[in-house]
């Protein structure tokens, strides 16, 4: 199999509601969703396949598409990854029940993730926040910003920290600048919004997308573990899209 989605596995809700996020991303990828499952021992594999075929036709029958199933022995940190790089996988949709097993699965992922916590409230995408800091690397999300908003219509909301340091914030004005270039040469609609003085920027973040009711939040890996901090103090449990600042098919060619 080539080109799939990759929706990893371990039978619980949270899976469940993954692979209905995955369905709402098939909509605009058109590419086959597979569910993939690690053991740790060859003996563990026909169980493990037999629980699998069992899920997908559950997920058929309730929600009229059929995922394809993979079993792989190996190490969770690594193997997702490696699967996902195997197969080209535009997109993991995982997961997240433990922020920092959730960091050793994603670093380093040149595939981004696309991070569940609970069910998807409805089958679009409305209010993306991006939030854009002094490090060049940030651009990297920009490609995805633009390929999500032109398929759902989506409102881009843009935030930026308030940054006293004169040389991190001629840095972040350069980013700002690059990215209303880029969006207003594809014509998307975006907003920007500056952090609060007083404010860190995660409780920004946070804050911001609990306020608009946001339905994702761009997130570089550098920062995703700092956010995950302060991301229950708000109740933010949307989707979070992590991007890796070494990823370099942000989207597939042909997107």
């Amino acid at each position: 199999m080539e080109k799939a989605i990759v929706v990893p596995w371990d039978f619980s809700e949270k899976a469940e509601a993954s692979f209905r996020h995955a369905l709402i991303l098939y909509n605009i990828l058109k590419q086959p969703i597979v569910l993939l499952h690690v053991v740790g021992k060859d003996n563990e594999i026909p169980e493990a396949e037999a629980k699998l075929a069992t899920d997908a036709e559950r997920m058929e029958n309730l929600y009229n598409f059929k995922p394809n199933t993979k079993c792989l022995r190996g190490d969770i940190f690594k193997t997702i990854n490696l699967y996902s790089k195997e197969i080209h996988a535009p997109l993991v949709v995982m997961p997240l029940h433990n922020s920092k097993r959730a960091i050793k699965v994603i670093i380093g992922s040149e595939v981004p993730f696309y991070l569940v916590r609970s069910a998807p409230t409805n089958n679009s995408i409305n209010d993306i926040i991006v939030p854009i800091d002094h490090y060049e690397e940030n651009r990297v999300q920009l490609n995805w910003v633009v390929f999500l908003s032109k398929f759902f219509n989506s409102s881009i909301n843009i935030i930026k920290p308030f940054i006293n340091s004169n040389s991190k914030n001629k840095l972040m004005k350069n980013n700002i600048f690059f990215t209303k270039q880029l969006l207003d040469s594809k014509g998307v609609v975006y907003g920007v919004r500056t952090a609060k003085r007083e404010m860190k920027f995660n409780d920004a973040i946070a804050s911001f997308t609990k306020e608009i009711q946001g339905d994702l939040i761009f997130m570089m890996t550098y920062n995703f573990k700092d956010f995950m901090k302060i991301a229950d103090k708000y109740e933010c449990d949307v989707p979070i899209l992590c991007l890796n600042p070494r990823s370099v098919k942000i989207v597939p060619d042909k997107y």
